[in-house]
């Protein structure tokens, strides 16, 4: 069973005659060829492509023509409200659909159709996490990749930092005065929603803050909530 959830927060459950054929998963090793010489050198970082795959199948109402347009009329409109959440199982993927092409058969019986997708982000994710932290604590972290939390301090703060003792990760805001919000994704801070970027520590405008799968010990020296969802490649 393959269920959609559109940016408006509309869900759909696709018929089980519509399915995954592949869901590729490439990584892209920036090399150079060395001149008179077997092999090659690496270049750069190993990074995981973006993620194209196709749902498609069939929508047959039993020669119900109308109710086959219907569904697929309903279905474009639904499609169009993106980014698109395709779930298979407990996980889902951020997705862009890149049209609907279509194939009519026996008059308009049966509907023949693919749905060509991109996943420009390529990491599958789980159900939203969500934890108050006070002093240090033990955090579990389910996937097999990097999660990436959102930071929010529970009262105003001057000073505020966490700190990840497994990847020795540490995001430091100094001279604040309210509410606190970091985003560990898009490398923003606000305050009192405010942008201040210019509050955060060096360290972690280049490393950012992440936890690793399994247990991470993490303190803060504030009482704030972080949020996060697993990742699996």
């Amino acid at each position: 069973m393959i269920k959609l959830i559109n940016s408006e927060g509309e869900q759909r459950i696709l018929p089980s005659t519509i399915f995954f054929k592949r869901v590729p998963f490439d990584l892209n090793v920036p090399f150079q060829h060395l001149p008179g010489r077997d092999g090659a050198i690496i270049t750069g970082t190993p990074t995981i492509q973006p993620r194209l795959f196709t749902l498609e199948g069939r929508i047959y109402h039993q020669g119900d023509k109308e109710k086959v347009k219907r569904e697929a009329d309903s279905l474009l409109a639904f499609l169009m409200a993106v980014p698109i959440e395709v779930h298979l199982g407990d996980r889902f993927l951020i997705s862009y659909p890149q049209g609907m092409p279509q194939q009519w058969i026996d008059e308009g019986i049966e509907l023949e159709l693919q749905i060509p997708m991109l996943a420009a982000d390529p990491y599958f994710y789980g159900e939203l996490v969500e934890l108050m932290l006070e002093g240090a604590e033990i955090i579990v972290v389910s996937g097999n990749a990097r999660a990436i939390p959102f930071i929010k301090t529970e009262n105003s703060a001057a000073d505020f930092t966490m700190t990840n003792n497994r990847t020795n990760q540490e995001v430091r805001i100094t001279g604040a005065s309210g509410i606190i919000e970091i985003d560990n994704f898009n490398h923003k801070v606000k305050v009192e929603g405010v942008d201040r970027l210019d509050l955060a520590n060096d360290e972690w405008l280049i490393s950012g803050f992440s936890l690793l799968p399994g247990e991470n010990l993490v303190s803060v020296n504030a009482k704030a909530k972080l949020s996060f969802r697993p990742r699996w490649l």
